[in-house]
């Protein structure tokens, strides 16, 4: 179960001063450097035009300064990595362009007319206004630029109420403004907080719900090789690595088939180990599972090629399996294994056959049958088996069949 984070108040700040610094980037920067182009359109023709060109120099040479400070600042993180001194910077920079507005207000009294002069303050509140506008993600660098632009001008207007006749109408104008701006900071504050705190939660949280998607892909991709090993453990015998009985029942079926399909003959080989029981009874079990797993290499070796296999059916029990082999290449076959058997000299003193380990072989060869089963053939070769054990045993019994379909 997902549960919602708690966002640390630093991650908050750093997302905000993010907003911040790409609010002042283009929209803050290019609302200083169109206000200036305002201002000084409106005093072009009444103060001298070197002064004019010094002071828009003097504020257009640090906006793009402070611009790609920012950007410099976004692409190594500062933000997050040293957020009191971005904090600080944006704090200087808002009141350092908040009081070049009011200065230049104080500048511009001494040359300009009434009406020229107040479209001048009325287009530097307009500008604070608007700059304030994409600063209000960071609550002390919007009250800093308010305190020093708008409400430095209405000071100023107030001091000097007599000098101007609507000074008094513009210092409370502007005191309005500055105080409903204050006053509503607040909320607007808290509302950019909430939605910075719930975009970093949804973004934690996605990624919460991305890492638990990759774990259960993960998990499922070991259930299915836990699964895949069970299945493989459930057809492999343990103790040979060759396919059990229910091994051998989940491949035959497929590949009988494909060989009544094609009418090839097939090669079934029943083996036994000669006078096992008294092997385990004078060498112990341990020492006959040994036996085993040497014989079982042996018949690993012999059954390489496709379709073929070897499985051990039970005790000292095994099944050969060979499709496209024919009766030549079958006795060929029984012969190599049981020789090889044979040359591994595995000594069995009470073994009424040989000094040493051997194997009896039933060896059944055939065309199967539409309707035949496995079953019969196997059967079949357990009889050919059988007349090699009572016929001396370390021997290989062929039987050529044409099987007759079980109702």
């Amino acid at each position: 179960m997902l549960y919602q984070r708690r966002i640390a108040e630093n991650q908050v700040v750093s997302a905000k001063l993010e907003l911040q610094l790409r609010g002042s980037r283009y929209a803050g920067v290019g609302t200083h450097v169109m206000g200036m182009a305002a201002v000084a359109m409106a005093t072009w023709f009444v103060v001298d035009t070197l002064p004019l060109l010094t002071a828009a120099l003097g504020f257009l040479i640090p906006n793009l300064w402070w611009s790609r400070r920012i950007n410099k600042t976004l692409e190594t993180h500062r933000h997050f990595t040293q957020r009191p001194t971005v904090m600080n910077e944006l704090l200087a920079f808002a009141a350092l362009t908040g009081l070049f507005w009011t200065s230049a207000v104080v500048w511009l009294d001494a040359y300009l007319p009434d009406i020229t002069f107040y479209l001048v303050v009325m287009t530097i509140a307009l500008l604070s206004v608007v700059n304030i506008a994409v600063s209000v993600a960071v609550r002390p660098v919007y009250l800093t630029y308010i305190v020093t632009s708008l409400v430095a001008m209405a000071l100023w207007l107030a001091w000097n109420a007599d000098q101007r006749p609507y000074n008094p109408v513009a210092t409370v104008t502007l005191s309005i403004l500055a105080g409903f701006l204050i006053i509503s900071s607040d909320w607007m504050s808290c509302s950019f907080s909430e939605m910075v705190e719930t975009s970093l939660e949804r973004a934690a949280m996605s990624k919460d719900l991305a890492t638990l998607t990759e774990s259960l892909k993960t998990r499922n991709l070991q259930l299915q090789d836990a699964r895949q090993q069970l299945a493989q453990q459930a057809t492999i015998d343990e103790l040979t690595g060759l396919r059990n009985r229910r091994g051998v029942n989940m491949v035959i079926n497929d590949e009988m088939a494909r060989l009544k399909r094609s009418q090839s003959p097939m090669t079934v080989m029943a083996i036994d180990v000669d006078h096992f029981k008294f092997y385990n009874d004078t060498y112990g079990h341990p020492a006959g599972d040994v036996v085993l797993q040497r014989l079982a290499n042996v018949m690993l070796e012999l059954t390489e090629r496709a379709g073929e296999f070897a499985a051990r059916m039970g005790g000292e029990e095994f099944v050969l399996f060979f499709p496209n082999v024919g009766n030549e290449d079958a006795a060929n076959l029984a012969e190599e294994l049981r020789s090889r058997i044979e040359a591994l000299q595995i000594l069995h003193e009470t073994s009424q056959t040989a000094a040493h380990v051997t194997i009896s072989i039933g060896v059944l060869c055939c065309v199967p049958d539409w309707d035949v089963e496995f079953d019969q053939l196997l059967k079949s070769a357990d009889e050919a088996l059988y007349t090699s054990k009572t016929t001396g045993r370390n021997r290989f019994t062929f039987v050529e069949a044409e099987l007759e379909s079980e109702d």
